[in-house]
């Protein structure tokens, strides 16, 4: 069999790359020997966003007597919201299918291997192909990280895939690892009545999202009941008949708690499958990713690569966007190269989306800058929908007024990035954003008047 292009796993990098190809009119193959949509979403970003959006529901339901509206007999009933995620990704499954087959696209499941830079080994069920490729894309993903000295047992430590099968609430949890998949995770689980407990080794949760937005993050879990400790690592865990026990060490004290399930999510490392490119000329860092110049081109002619297999940050979107920049340039298209600005959007409570740099990155890199913050405690919809926790906060270059980043802590925070990652990708100025008309009454008026505080011009705050 030949190809013009082959492209290994069916992630966001891998299936987006696929079908641009088959629009391109060039004859591909892809190769996915678990379930189309990769991680995402089969057990990670889809998965998770529908606990997230349930659990969310279901807290705030319980929250409308101040509007006059009487909920009772409320409950959580996880066999049927496990019924409701595996329908979603089967549907959403089933249109990547369409789309590929719409697309010429030859899909097969199978476990995928390079024996050469032209020549790609597959072993199904029933069989072992050799196809021939004028191209390859590499989109195997990446691995948990995990810890080991507290290994995945499925049991009692577990991951985010065993946490999203469960069809029995847990009465508690400590989770290992505050950053995105932690909290999401933890919020949610909180919200339904789970006793949740955050253990992060660095000296803040969400570590590299600034402070000011983690302190409203921090402040709410405390509302939900959720114990949090930073600075903190496990020391050891020992079994018990129906809980296990950690030992948590934070400023030289020793901390024990009992728990049903320990959570571990800290991060993700290479893939073992990517050590196999070595021997054939492609370059891995010293993390074990694949190293890739702007087309997504390995060091080895005819191999590419995207996604979480080229290391962080681990963001779908971004895949997608490696994916499709690999296939046009596979195709010989013009292709733009420039990866923008990558937001990136937690589903906490309240929700953080950032694009750009920060505050502190923009003066630790030296610039002089300019910053305006609007509350949304001043924002009419936010105070309609009783939502006032967060705010906007703009960063721009003092001297040309340009953008340089723009976070969001607050409700509608993940949508409202859309607009902002077009004016930081687009090189817009601060007027530029604060001469943009927001309909009233939106979230997204908060956008102009952070944009109308750099220079003082905030409406609906006092200019101090």
């Amino acid at each position: 069999m030949e190809a013009d292009a082959v492209v290994i796993g069916g992630g966001p990098a891998g299936y987006v790359a696929a079908i641009r190809l088959g629009q391109l009119r060039k004859k591909t193959v892809l190769i996915e020997r678990e379930n189309l949509g990769g991680v995402c979403l089969n057990y990670g970003c889809i998965p998770v966003k529908v606990f997230v959006i349930a659990a969310d529901m279901f807290w705030r339901t319980r929250k409308l007597d101040r509007l006059g509206i009487k909920a009772q007999g409320l409950s959580i009933e996880l066999k049927q919201l496990q019924d409701w995620k595996r329908k979603t990704i089967a549907k959403l499954r089933d249109g990547i299918a369409y789309l590929l087959k719409g697309n010429g696209v030859q899909t097969i499941k199978g476990f995928a291997k390079l024996r050469s830079a032209k020549e790609v080994e597959i072993r199904t069920e029933a069989s072992w192909t050799t196809i021939k490729a004028k191209n390859v894309l590499w989109a195997v993903g990446a691995e948990d990280a995990g810890l080991p000295d507290m290994p995945y047992d499925g049991r009692r430590i577990i991951s985010s895939k065993e946490l999203l099968d469960m069809e029995a609430l847990p009465k508690s949890m400590l989770v290992v690892g505050g950053g995105a998949v932690g909290l999401e995770l933890g919020t949610s689980f909180a919200k339904m009545g789970t006793k949740v407990i955050v253990v992060e080794i660095m000296d803040q949760l969400l570590p590299g999202i600034s402070k000011d937005v983690v302190a409203v993050v921090h402040r709410n879990l405390k509302r939900l009941g959720v114990e949090v400790h930073t600075s903190s690592r496990v020391s050891a865990y020992r079994y018990g008949d129906e809980h296990v026990s950690v030992d948590v060490i934070r400023n030289g004290e020793t901390l024990s708690f009992n728990v049903e399930y320990v959570l571990v999510t800290v991060g993700k490392r290479a893939p073992s499958q990517n050590y196999e490119l070595k021997e054939l000329g492609v370059e891995l860092n010293r993390n074990g990713f694949v190293v890739v110049d702007s087309n997504m081109r390995t060091s080895a002619d005819g191999i590419f690569a995207a996604g979480d297999a080229t290391g962080p940050p681990f963001l779908a979107h971004r895949a997608s966007r490696q994916g499709l920049i690999a296939a046009e340039t596979m195709a010989s298209q013009k292709t733009s190269t420039r990866l923008p600005p990558v937001p990136l959007a937690l589903f906490t409570d309240p929700e953080v989306a950032v694009v750009g740099m920060s505050e502190e990155e923009a003066k630790a890199s030296g610039m002089e800058v300019a910053v305006g913050k609007f509350p949304l405690t001043a924002l009419g919809r936010a105070n309609v929908s009783d939502e006032t926790d967060g705010f906007i906060k703009v960063v721009a270059d003092k001297s040309s007024g340009k953008l340089l980043g723009i976070q969001i802590v607050g409700r509608g925070a993940t949508d409202l990035i859309g607009e902002a990652a077009l004016a930081v990708s687009m090189g817009m100025t601060v007027d530029d954003l604060d001469n943009v008309i927001h309909p009233h009454p939106t979230f997204s008026e908060a956008i102009g008047e952070a944009a109308g505080a750099v220079n003082k011009k905030a409406i609906h705050m006092l200019n101090i």
